[in-house]
């Protein structure tokens, strides 16, 4: 049996970034309540999981894609204390997001999410000249992805709300 998770503790998760030919991001879709918002496939690791295997697993999750993890793009923190009343982020819990660049693998043929979060809507190819269009969680992360191609960015993006 399985202890139940220490909701004190940072969440770790891992996140891919997958672009086609067009330039496009893929995003999963969430509404909640009044809220309607965008975010990069990924979840929290399960124990005995790497970043990397986190990352296909939920990417494969969500998304019905299976994909290569490649080079860790990004680090990012989230402490919610330093960010009252920021309406993109309702979680109370300090995250740690490792962000990684991934490719379609094999065989990868799209099919349906397997198991899709529950307030997920749709998969969304959305330009990266054309972020600002939707409400990408985290919101600071729209200008790293544009920059995608561009030329290096840092690793670690700290305390990025």
């Amino acid at each position: 049996m399985n202890p139940l998770p220490d909701r004190s503790a940072p969440r770790v998760s891992a996140r891919a970034v997958l672009t086609d030919q067009l330039d496009r991001l893929l995003l999963v879709r969430h509404q909640n309540a009044d809220r309607d918002f965008h975010v990069l496939p990924g979840g929290r690791l399960e124990p005995g999981e790497t970043a990397a295997e986190a990352a296909r697993r939920e990417m494969l999750e969500e998304t019905g894609l299976r994909v290569v993890i490649g080079d860790l793009l990004w680090v990012r923190e989230f402490l919610p204390e330093r960010h009252p009343g920021d309406p993109h982020h309702t979680t109370v819990r300090q995250q740690l997001q490792l962000i990684f660049r991934a490719a379609l693998g094999p065989g990868a043929e799209q099919s349906a999410p397997l198991q899709p979060d529950p307030t997920q809507t749709d998969l969304v190819w959305q330009p990266l000249t054309a972020l600002d269009a939707v409400t990408l969680v985290p919101v600071g992360l729209a200008g790293p992805l544009a920059e995608l191609g561009r030329g290096h960015s840092p690793v670690y993006l700290g305390d990025l709300a």
